[in-house]
């Protein structure tokens, strides 16, 4: 908070007062030792005191569980760029998940089911697409579907130890999810959760014939008749399984309210399981 004014004495000062205060002035400014650190040197000090692991759940708040480990990532675009990335560990996986986020998630929104699924054995990289959360990249970077994906597979196998990979996204990321998959990202199997029938004039039904065989497609029928019947179209095309997600959209079909991992995040980790 800034002062709002100066705050004036009350008495004057007096004579001796007034000399003893230059004295000491003088002293002050003839000791080499008492000068003030410069301003460069207080910046570097702050930004060494930053933890980025708390700075993830200060941004995240609620979504991310207090009890879940996670390490935050800086990634290389594939093409270009700086992605952001968070890895929820889990002991003795075999399998682990790339989580592309919702329009709105950056790295929280997969917090609870990325928490939940690592108790039950799965580890996650969630990782931001250019442009969300922290992750900056070129526009080549940004039109490459597997800028932040192939990263982040690679992040999956050397940093967590995984021997299968789950691609899997919700909403924006569900589109993504299906687009990189036909693109040809290097993972075991995929799953587009709630993903619209076309993202950034990129039709998915379009792409079926380059889907790899054996993905899964959630979709509910809140979602509307449109949107269900194009994912069932989507997975037919593809030689993929269709779930029915009941009711919901993205993340809220994959947990309970009690952060628990629902049946349809259930039959998700199940997939990726293989």
């Amino acid at each position: 908070m800034k002062a709002t004014g100066a705050r004036r004495w009350v008495a004057p000062l007096t004579v001796l007062t007034l000399l003893a205060l230059l004295a000491l002035a003088g002293c002050s400014s003839d000791d080499p030792d008492a000068a003030e650190p410069t301003a460069g040197a207080s910046a570097v000090d702050s930004e060494a005191a930053v933890d980025p692991e708390q700075a993830v759940r200060d941004e995240c708040l609620s979504q991310v569980p207090p009890d879940a480990q996670i390490r935050p990532m800086t990634l290389e675009g594939a093409t270009d760029g700086s992605l952001q990335a968070l890895l929820f560990p889990s002991s003795g996986t075999r399998v682990a998940l790339v989580l592309l986020p919702e329009v709105s998630g950056g790295v929280c929104g997969w917090g609870r089911f990325a928490a939940a699924a690592a108790g039950l054995g799965f580890s996650s990289v969630v990782v931001a697409p250019c442009l969300y959360g922290e992750s900056t990249c070129s526009d080549a970077g940004d039109v490459d579907p597997l800028n932040e994906v192939a990263p982040a597979i690679e992040a999956a196998r050397t940093e967590l130890g995984a021997e299968r990979v789950a691609l899997v996204g919700t909403s924006m990321g569900g589109s993504l999810t299906v687009i990189a998959a036909a693109a040809g990202a290097d993972a075991d199997t995929w799953i587009d959760v709630s993903g619209p029938a076309a993202w950034e004039g990129t039709g998915l039904l379009g792409l079926a014939p380059d889907l790899p065989a054996g993905g899964l497609v959630v979709m509910a029928r809140s979602d509307g008749d449109a949107a269900y019947a194009s994912a069932q179209r989507l997975a037919k095309r593809s030689g993929a399984r269709f779930l029915d997600g009941g009711s919901g959209h993205g993340y809220e079909l994959l947990t309970d309210l009690d952060g628990k991992v629902s049946r349809v995040g259930r039959a998700v980790l199940a997939h990726a399981k293989g």
